[in-house]
């Protein structure tokens, strides 16, 4: 009898043995290519805007271990640019690359943060020499002291499981709202991409920083204007095509003139999402797809840095992030800006006649 159960009972200990799956680790894909358009269309960057992205992000990218073949900052760099550049799904950029799908996410999280907080405030801001900025949008359509264009766009996301109704834009899809401020040559001054799709571009610029320093009396240059479409309320420094029935020749080549240079935001957007194809459809949080915009928008404008410069020049920091503003505007100021928008207006509209 005592034989008997000594021997099930050591059955049983081995029937409840488990034997740990042995961890797979596929090979690393190498990504040092010999030309340089191999770079720009796998990364949407040649190899020196490469090198430059990891020394300067690369300490905030680094896992201090050996364990479980960790990525390197180079690697976790080209992943995260190789699904802003394709807009592919993470299990494709995973077998790409040769890591999980878990991986590939975690990954794309940390290199756009460590963009926004050291590339961004760097890249997105207002130039230091805004007086060539004003010379070519003058060159452009003959309007002074114009330093920048504003607009919005929506990227399309996943219906989110937090306040699902707020995100729906006015196609009927799920979306965040995006705004940006673009010179003549399409580089991005500005970005505010804190809002759901549903929120008026109107709203999203009045509770941003821009706007509240721009109320308060800053300027980039003295004088300077920016100017926005029939979405956006007059300013003396927010020019929109106010005028709907033009009634003689100045007021016609005012509207057309301002049109023309208006595009140039829009041209932006479209160059923006064609170079990072992930922006057309986003499959995931309103969050992290506000962070990717961001990201990519420093990137499109290192992208048209000079590889000379780069290696040069030394940014200044000024940064962009928005802090938006709940404090009710003072009505009286308000009159005042409207009074002065119109009065600008009239100066701006004169210089045709």
């Amino acid at each position: 009898m005592w034989s008997s159960s000594s021997s099930s009972s050591s059955d049983s200990d081995d029937e409840n043995i488990i034997i740990r799956r042995r961890r797979i680790f596929r090979p690393r894909i190498n990504n040092n290519f010999m030309a340089e358009y191999e770079y720009n269309e796998r990364f949407r960057m040649n190899s020196v805007k490469l090198e430059y992205i990891v020394s300067s992000i690369g300490h905030l990218l680094v896992h201090h271990t050996n364990r479980n073949h960790a990525l390197s900052p180079i690697q976790q760099v080209n992943l995260c640019l190789h699904f802003l550049g394709s807009g592919t799904q993470y299990h494709s950029i995973g077998d790409m690359h040769g890591v999980s799908k878990a991986t590939v996410c975690r990954v794309v999280r940390n290199v756009t943060k460590a963009i926004n907080e050291v590339l961004f405030p760097q890249l997105v801001r207002f130039p230091n020499d805004l007086v060539t900025v004003v010379q070519q949008f003058h060159s452009i359509a003959s309007i002074p002291l114009v330093v920048g264009c504003v607009d919005g766009t929506l990227i399309k996301i996943d219906a989110p499981s937090i306040n699902e109704p707020v995100f729906v834009d006015r196609h009927g899809n799920h979306s965040v709202t995006c705004t940006a401020v673009c010179g003549p040559t399409m580089q991005f001054y500005y970005v505010n991409a804190n809002w759901p799709g549903s929120v008026h571009d109107a709203r999203v610029l009045r509770n941003s920083s821009l706007w509240a320093k721009m109320e308060s009396g800053w300027r980039p240059i003295e004088n300077g204007i920016i100017l926005g479409d029939s979405a956006y309320p007059l300013r003396d420094w927010l020019i929109p095509p106010t005028i709907r029935n033009p009634n003689d020749s100045a007021e016609l080549s005012f509207v057309r003139r301002h049109k023309k240079r208006r595009r140039i935001i829009e041209n932006a957007f479209g160059i923006l999402k064609e170079k990072f194809p992930c922006l057309n459809y986003m499959r995931l949080g309103p969050e992290l797809t506000c962070n990717i915009f961001q990201a990519c928008t420093a990137l499109c404008n290192l992208a048209r840095v000079n590889d000379e410069d780069i290696m040069l020049e030394e940014f200044e920091n000024n940064s962009s992030n928005d802090e938006l503003s709940d404090d009710e505007p003072d009505r009286e100021l308000q009159n005042v800006q409207l009074w002065n928008g119109e009065h600008r207006l009239q100066k701006i509209i004169n210089n045709f006649r």
